[in-house]
């Protein structure tokens, strides 16, 4: 299997994926719209997820731990024990030298950023959320160019565009 690493995430038609207090209470109207946006699809084809401990906390708090069937590695400062998770302290780049799976970058930004320093990210896979937070927890703080190209575009009804990308 080739190693592919892949950042599929929502965000605002302004950049943020999360309020500034770390809240995703935004994305709930799109949740209950009973479309699941290909997430059933994608998450079938994947062997590990990646996140960062501020996400993992979010995702915790939303019930029972929905990625217990993945290998799943959380990236903090603290290593903690977990029935589900590895706990990875350190450098993104060394710990992606040793996966060779086909791998969901969760999220957040931090991690993200961490990994586009690294040019680690192969596809990205946003959905642009039809809705302005106008501030909170911006996707990409990076002043690196990237050239993307684009791989496949998708429109829902709830207003919701789903754009995918790999690295130029």
């Amino acid at each position: 299997m080739t190693k592919k690493v892949i950042l599929y995430i929502a965000m605002s038609l302004d950049g943020f994926i999360a309020r500034k207090n770390g809240s995703v209470d935004w994305l709930d109207k799109f949740n209950s719209s009973g479309e699941d946006y290909g997430y059933k699809k994608f998450y079938d084809s994947v062997n590990t997820v990646v996140m960062g401990s501020i996400t993992y906390k979010q995702v915790l708090s939303f019930g029972e731990f929905p990625y217990k069937d993945k290998d799943c590695f959380v990236f903090s400062k603290k290593i903690k024990q977990s029935q589900y998770v590895n706990f990875v302290k350190g450098d993104v780049k060394k710990f992606i030298e040793k996966e060779n799976k086909k791998i969901w970058l969760v999220g957040g930004a931090n991690l993200a950023n961490q990994f586009l320093k690294y040019n680690l990210i192969d596809e990205f896979i946003i959905f642009i959320m039809p809705v302005l937070l106008g501030n909170g927890i911006r996707l990409f703080e990076t002043n690196k160019e990237l050239p993307l190209k684009i791989k496949n575009t998708k429109f829902y009804k709830s207003g919701v565009i789903e754009l995918h990308y790999k690295r130029g």
